[in-house]
């Protein structure tokens, strides 16, 4: 419960006192790291930044991480810690797969969102074992949590029987990365939600049985009267 109380307090800022009471100097650490990671990319930021927008000596930083690089990897676990919990919650609370799979989506893209652009691809490029050994493994994590649920799609005819489950949840983890990752789609003036969208509907509708057409149907009439409220 503690990474998510921490990790929410980098999504949605509270007031210095609430985060004195809530966490550790270790974990407010890790929070003003993540949030200048975030907005700057990691090649950027300097522990002399990070020390100086807490307002505290490099010495504080070094006595509780060995060096940028070990600090830059417990920001990432935090990152990927709240994405697992929001994604547990999204599996549990879910009526049907159409649904669970939007709302993964849509958690992914909100990350990449408050992310500076090429922000993995800059930690993949100067600290590659980190890379592997956080982001990899969420990528995999997250592409069996897909597969998973097209498994359970095909058994709830929502999903195509002739549909391999394994090379859609791949197609689908590597569009998110095109699309929101490397933004391919700026270059001809089509913003990365709308690329998103448009290429996520092709995937989809083209693997739902007609059961599964009705209910995506359903479900995006439903998105739309809530974005109206």
């Amino acid at each position: 419960m503690k990474t998510f109380l921490v990790f929410r307090v980098f999504i949605l800022p509270l007031r210095p006192i609430l985060i004195e009471m809530m966490v550790s100097k270790k974990d407010r650490l890790i929070i003003r790291a993540a949030t200048l990671f975030a907005e700057n990319g990691c090649k950027a930021i300097t522990m002399n930044d990070i020390a100086n927008s807490m307002g505290v000596s490099k010495r504080t930083i070094y006595e509780n991480f060995t060096d940028k690089a070990s600090l830059l990897e417990a920001c990432l676990h935090y990152f990927f810690g709240h994405q697992e919990f929001d994604i547990e919650q999204i599996l549990q609370s879910s009526d049907h797969i159409i649904g669970t799979i939007f709302k993964m989506l849509e958690n992914t893209s909100k990350l990449f969102f408050q992310l500076k652009f090429n922000f993995f691809n800059e930690v993949q490029k100067y600290y590659p074992e980190i890379y592997n050994n956080t982001v990899e493994i969420y990528k995999q994590k997250h592409l069996e949590n897909t597969e998973k649920l097209l498994q359970k799609g095909i058994q709830d005819g929502i999903v195509r029987q002739d549909v391999n489950p394994l090379i859609i949840a791949v197609l689908i983890s590597e569009v998110s990365v095109m699309v929101l990752q490397k933004d391919i789609f700026s270059g001809y003036g089509v913003h990365k939600k709308t690329a998103m969208h448009n290429c996520m509907s092709c995937i989809t509708r083209g693997m739902f049985t007609e059961k599964g057409m009705q209910i995506l149907d359903a479900h995006i009439e439903e998105y739309k009267k809530l974005k109206k409220l």
